[in-house]
């Protein structure tokens, strides 16, 4: 039986390659949380920023403790399996200027995986809606497999570091939009084509993204990158090293772990063909 999605929930993900939303905690939780984000900016004089985006959970404590809450791990271990892996965990943090986007785009092409046995989880901090610029998916195209895609139309505004553009005939009518609000999640397949347009909102839209595996897939790249494992046990050792948590965010054994990890994370992401992996730093 799953633990935290209904069977029909399960049923849509298989189908759909996605299920939105699903409560994951208390609005007043997402708003300490929020105001953890907003005290870290304050001291350290802008916002968070470059390869503090990525990762997240191995330099900020109160990341580490959202991506661990049981809410989360329930609800993808209902779609995974009981031994979860995350691979990735980014901030996402989308002014409110009516700018910023997020291209058509895969998750697996910056991942160098096999099987795509991995779901990405999106959390919300703030209000996500239409609005906001929230995501939006096309259903079922998970059942594309990888994609062909394009690097070369870069646009300042595009928050994919890559500047990524899936080579595909997007129908925006069978669009389907994913509005979260503060404490909702979202879950989609890895090869989901999912977008996001601009913040027409009141204030920034504050969101964290979580890619999680089961230890079984494997990496196909040279460069072998890490993992932090959340639940269960790992009997493959297709990871690089196991990822620590954070002590604080100014701790510098926790900053050089961090940074350490976020290295190798790029230089597999440039061996997927992404060279702009570093543009927003």
């Amino acid at each position: 039986m799953p633990k935290m999605l209904s069977e029909e929930q399960v049923q849509q993900y298989k189908r759909d390659g996605y299920v939105s939303p699903l409560r994951v905690m208390s609005e007043s939780d997402a708003a300490e949380i929020l105001k953890e984000i907003k005290a870290f900016e304050q001291k350290q004089g802008k916002s968070i920023f470059g390869i503090q985006r990525t990762k997240a959970c191995l330099l900020f404590p109160f990341i580490y403790e959202m991506v661990t809450r049981k809410t989360i791990l329930d609800a993808i271990e209902d779609l995974i399996g009981p031994d979860i892996l995350v691979y990735q965990n980014a901030a996402w943090l989308k002014e409110a200027d009516g700018k910023g986007f997020v291209s058509w785009h895969q998750d697996s092409t910056y991942f160098g995986m096999d099987p795509w046995d991995l779901v990405s989880a999106w959390v919300a901090l703030s209000p996500a809606g239409i609005r906001e610029g929230c995501m939006e998916v096309l259903p079922g195209t998970q059942e594309l497999g990888m994609l062909p895609f394009d690097y070369s139309a870069m646009d300042k505004a595009n928050m994919l570091a890559s500047g990524q553009q899936a080579i595909y005939n997007v129908d925006e009518s069978k669009a389907v939009a994913m509005p979260l609000r503060p404490g909702e999640m979202s879950l989609h397949h890895v090869n989901l084509l999912h977008c996001s347009r601009p913040n027409n909102g009141a204030e920034r839209r504050v969101g964290f993204s979580i890619a999680c595996c089961p230890p079984s897939v494997r990496q196909t790249t040279e460069v072998k990158t890490s993992a932090m494992l959340l639940r269960g046990e790992d009997q493959f050792g297709h990871y690089e090293f196991d990822e620590k948590p954070p002590i604080s965010s100014d701790d510098s054994a926790t900053i050089a772990a961090h940074a350490k990890a976020v290295e190798l994370y790029r230089l597999k992401v440039v061996e997927c063909g992404n060279e702009n992996a570093r543009r927003l730093d």
